[in-house]
């Protein structure tokens, strides 16, 4: 089992639950539980915060923030 499912399934979430929190299908979900697509990106990123000491979420701004700001 994937660390990803693993993880998921602690928090007693439905791969379908993951993928429409995420606005995604759920084949995305699916795919990352079994090593195949975007697994490559997270390995990197998780790589580029070790060498920048930061987060993930200190590489990105908020979507949500983007949609709140006024024109």
């Amino acid at each position: 089992m994937s660390r990803i499912a693993k993880l998921r399934e602690e928090k007693q979430l439905t791969q379908r639950q993951i993928a429409e929190a995420l606005g995604l299908d759920v084949s995305t979900v699916r795919n990352w539980e079994k090593s195949r697509d975007g697994v490559k990106m997270f390995v990197r990123v998780a790589k580029l915060c070790e060498l920048l000491d930061c987060q993930p979420k200190d590489l990105y701004e908020s979507v949500e923030a983007e949609e709140d700001a006024e024109p």
